[in-house]
């Protein structure tokens, strides 16, 4: 996805010219190891991304939809953050249905584990196959855990 992105955005620069401002002069990922390891705590159902862009950046954040095998949602939220410390991410806040953590090996590197119904939040949109899961099966969906990870300083390309 993150190749599509950065031909796209070369093909814009070839037929714009090289000095359009508008274009982002900087795309941030996510570390592949990092996001690796973030998927190694559950069943991953489906993952996209968002990619907003401030003034010439573009930070990708990736979004993962993880099935815990849990019975409810809190158990599911609470079985990825004990998975994630013991991964050596921690916990920087928190409310009663989302846990925000921060990597201790992947500086400026943080996930947000959050409901299902966080993704219109994120504007992150679904596969149509995944998409049609949850219209189908919404109490089933109630129980995986929306991860969104991003970065501020890792796999910078300029």
């Amino acid at each position: 996805m993150i190749k599509r992105l950065l031909a796209a955005l070369s093909l814009l620069a070839a037929v714009a010219g090289c000095d359009a401002a508008w274009l982002p002069r900087t795309v941030i990922t996510v570390d592949p190891d990092a996001l690796a390891e973030v998927r190694s705590v559950g069943r991953v159902v489906t993952r996209t991304f968002v990619d907003p862009m401030y003034e010439r950046t573009v930070q990708v954040i990736e979004v993962l939809v993880v099935d815990m095998r849990a019975t409810g949602f809190l158990e599911a939220l609470d079985l990825a953050r004990t998975r994630l410390e013991r991964l050596g991410w921690s916990e920087v806040g928190s409310t009663d249905v989302s846990v925000q953590m921060e990597s201790s090996r992947w500086e400026g590197t943080t996930t947000t584990l959050d409901s299902v119904e966080e993704l219109d939040a994120l504007g992150a949109r679904l596969e149509p196959t995944a998409g049609e899961a949850l219209r189908a099966d919404p109490k089933k969906w109630a129980n995986y855990i929306v991860v969104s990870l991003s970065s501020v300083n890792e796999s910078v390309h300029e």
